[in-house]
């Protein structure tokens, strides 16, 4: 898909629209969870996935610590692997973090002050913990 369809298309992206592109490219099954007070989006028999849709390009990705821990924790309670999805305006990018944990973890924590909510403007902020993930850790990219 040329840059320029994506995009159109990334102004429409919620978990739904970007499940549908990767069950589309990739052997998967995914299916969103029915539990809207789950820690992730979706899953399927081999996998629990959490996807963010962001409104800005970073060549790096954030994954939020808790969040990290949290659903890894919980991928191998199942059995299953922890995949992160990340759309931003310049495409779809899927992070095995199962296969990855050792270096994510290795990479360094990061702590940075944010607002408590992504939408709330002028609210308050809070201190966050993360880690970032590079591009280049990035097993499926859409579009290529």
């Amino acid at each position: 898909m040329p840059r320029m369809l994506w995009s159109r298309l990334y102004f429409k992206m919620n978990e739904l629209s970007t499940i549908g592109i990767i069950n589309k490219n990739n052997p998967t099954r995914l299916r969103l969870v029915k539990d809207k007070h789950c820690s992730y989006d979706a899953e399927d028999d081999l996998h629990i996935v959490e996807i963010k849709n962001r409104r800005s390009y970073y060549s790096t990705k954030m994954i939020e610590a808790m969040k990290l821990f949290s659903n890894y924790q919980k991928a191998q309670l199942k059995n299953k692997f922890f995949i992160y999805v990340v759309t931003d305006e310049k495409g779809l990018y899927t992070f095995n973090i199962s296969k990855h944990i050792d270096k994510i973890v290795a990479s360094g924590l990061i702590k940075k002050e944010q607002p408590s909510k992504t939408d709330f403007k002028g609210g308050k902020t809070i201190i966050k913990y993360y880690y970032n993930l590079d591009e280049e850790l990035s097993s499926f990219t859409y579009p290529q």
